[in-house]
């Protein structure tokens, strides 16, 4: 199962680059089976009828499926994922994307001292790449193209992103990151996961949101209320990122000004060289049983019998 956005997003668009050359098997045509890999994915809205096999798929904080039956799991993001469905910790290895590192060339020379690479429905509240142009900041658009996102990691010293996949991309590809929070959008639980999986701290710095989109009027009024009691401590915390109106060009400029600092004097996050290739070997292993079990037939349907 390969979720897609029409928008484009880079750590769903690695699905469609990723398997087929790792396990084209998994991306036959017409097969019946769910395969669950790169993504926030497992879910109550997956086909109870069909059957599921997942390979470092990941849980939110919605309510988990029953995996009891029709569930066939070889590896999960993380140990929130496996503790949420209930699996033996074993299984939680780390998100499948570290292994874009052994398909990718060699890295190119370095071409920017930094990058930003926002989270893609960050596009939707402000003109991300008209805003990174005029303030001098190289950005990285999720939404491009998978290879030229990869190109883009790969010619960084520096990662600043929104984007979960984008952190786990550089890190494979041994670049630094840092995590940064601007919307509501920044799920914590799903960074927790995977971060925990590399057995890696994380701290996430704030940057104040950019909003230009124009709000109608109930929009705002809901969302004010939201925002006041996200303040109090009454509602959910990522409804202080909620907007009431549009950003002033100050306002925007001293966001900006704060991703170049981060970028000049943050310590950013970059797991072991051990630790990385460890965790890649063990994905490659388990990846290689998933294939041979898929070949051998392991997942097809029971055939129907007949009726009298």
């Amino acid at each position: 199962m390969i979720y897609r956005t029409s928008r484009g997003n880079f750590g769903d668009d690695l699905n469609d680059w990723l398997w087929p050359l790792l396990a084209p098997e998994l991306c036959e045509a017409g097969n019946p089976n769910i395969f669950l890999g790169i993504g926030t994915i497992i879910s109550t809205s997956i086909p109870a009828d069909k059957i599921k096999v997942v390979f470092g798929s990941g849980i939110g904080t919605q309510r988990p499926p029953d995996v009891s039956q029709g569930w066939h799991f070889y590896a999960v993001r993380g140990p929130l994922t496996a503790a949420r469905l209930g699996l033996p910790e074993k299984l939680a290895l780390t998100d499948p994307a570290i292994l874009v590192r052994s398909l990718v060339p060699n890295s190119p020379a370095k071409k920017h001292r930094s990058a930003f690479m926002p989270h893609y429905q960050s596009f939707g509240e402000a003109d991300w790449v008209r805003l990174c142009a005029d303030a001098g900041i190289h950005l990285i658009d999720p939404r491009a193209p998978v290879e030229t996102v990869l190109a883009g990691i790969q010619s960084t010293d520096l990662l600043l992103t929104e984007a979960m996949h984008g952190a786990i991309v550089a890190d494979a590809l041994r670049v630094p990151w840092i995590p940064v929070r601007l919307y509501g959008h920044f799920l914590d639980f799903k960074w927790k996961d995977w971060t925990q999986s590399m057995h890696l701290p994380l701290q996430v710095r704030d940057v104040p949101p950019i909003f230009e989109r124009k709000l109608m009027s109930p929009a705002g009024a809901a969302q004010t209320f939201k925002k006041s009691l996200a303040t109090m401590r009454l509602g959910k915390s990522k409804w202080r990122k909620l907007p009431l109106r549009a950003t002033t060009s100050s306002q925007k400029k001293r966001s900006l000004e704060m991703l170049r600092q981060l970028a000049a004097n943050e310590t950013p996050h970059l797991s072991s060289d051990r630790s990385s290739r460890e965790l890649e070997e063990r994905l490659l292993v388990r990846l290689a049983a998933l294939r041979t079990d898929w070949k051998r037939g392991k997942f097809e349907p029971c055939p129907k019998k007949p009726t009298v």
